[in-house]
């Protein structure tokens, strides 16, 4: 075929229309994308908006300290200092972690301070989500019963008079972002010092725990993070000179909803390689896959994971807490 052949070809004409079309697409892409594209400014106005839906409120970006944005629960995404007549509130971007299916929710929470001290949150905002099929269900009056909820401990999903929404873990993970929100604001804004910073495994442990040390025995009162819905728990866990556990007793509630049989219990004698093989040497695995190997039931995740955090922690820190009590660490 010659080329004049080929140029007047059916084969011609139908390469032709298809790069054309090809062409013309390209074109309304770039068109579209240039009309259509938001600023990160533009996205954070319209969230600030929505937030503040009736009121102009000024404020400024600060750079989120990576020390303190991330935990197995939550990640804060944005912070904002807000100045004029909210000066001490802050407004935080925050993804609430272990949402349903392990999914997440994406809060924007204003916090507020007093005398340098965190004092609560005004409301929260969802602006987005991954995986939670029923977070419709969640209405305000949901949200704002688990912040009205705080106690010394943090938000929980979970209270004993019961929210009832139909999306329990998606509030879960809505309850991760407020507890964020507060460790956030405590340790960045309000200087509030963790001793347990450094300490291995130390995400679900808080500052209220403490420990003591006599012949070479560590007897710990850990007081954990809530695990929405599943609440704080305090328990007295002993390790021995082998940094294996001798006793471990839960003084509150580890049930709330499920039944006993799926708590674990079996902790003497073990150590922290066990419960690394569990939930990861750090303790950021929260989801259940390694339970079943390790004879865990997974009827009581939350709880479980609470828990294991605790022994982890315990056992995993041994040495470290023979040495700082030594020197007149925390007791």
């Amino acid at each position: 075929m010659t080329a004049k052949e080929f140029f007047k070809s059916t084969a011609f004409k139908c390469i032709a229309v298809l790069l054309s079309i090809v062409l013309i697409c390209g074109i309304l892409l770039t068109l579209c994308n240039a009309l259509l594209y938001v600023t990160d400014d533009e996205r954070t106005a319209r969230a600030v908006a929505k937030v503040f839906p009736d009121e102009e409120v000024t404020f400024e970006e600060d750079e989120v300290d990576e020390n303190y944005a991330e935990t197995a629960n939550y990640r804060v995404e944005q912070a904002f200092t807000l100045t004029g007549e909210r000066e001490g509130q802050y407004l935080l971007s925050i993804i609430g972690k272990n949402g349903y299916n392990s999914g997440t929710v994406t809060c924007w929470v204003v916090a507020l301070t007093e005398d340098n001290a965190f004092a609560g949150l005004e409301k929260l905002v969802v602006t987005g989500n991954e995986k939670q099929s029923f977070i419709n269900k969640i209405g305000d009056s949901d949200i704002q019963a688990v912040i009205d909820g705080q106690n010394e401990d943090g938000f929980t999903a979970y209270s004993s008079s019961g929210i009832s929404t139909g999306a329990t873990f998606s509030l879960g993970a809505i309850a991760n972002a407020m507890n964020g929100a507060k460790d956030y604001v405590e340790s960045v804004y309000c200087g509030v010092v963790n001793p347990y910073a450094d300490w291995t495994a130390n995400t679900n442990i808080t500052s209220a725990t403490t420990y003591t040390v006599e012949n070479g025995v560590v007897t710990y009162n850990i007081i954990t993070a809530a695990n929405s819905p599943a609440p704080s728990i305090t328990i007295e866990i002993v390790v021995g000179a082998d940094k294996t556990i001798t006793s471990f007793t839960t003084k509150s509630d580890t049930t709330h909803s499920w039944s006993t049989e799926n708590v674990y219990t079996d902790f003497a004698g073990k150590g922290a390689d066990f419960f690394a093989g569990v939930i990861g040497e750090n303790g950021d695995i929260s989801n259940n896959s390694n339970y079943a190997a390790n004879g865990i039931a997974i009827g009581a995740t939350r709880s479980n994971y609470l828990l294991l955090s605790a022994a982890l922690f315990a056992t995993a820190n041994y040495d470290r807490a023979v040495a700082q009590y030594a020197e007149g660490g925390a007791e």
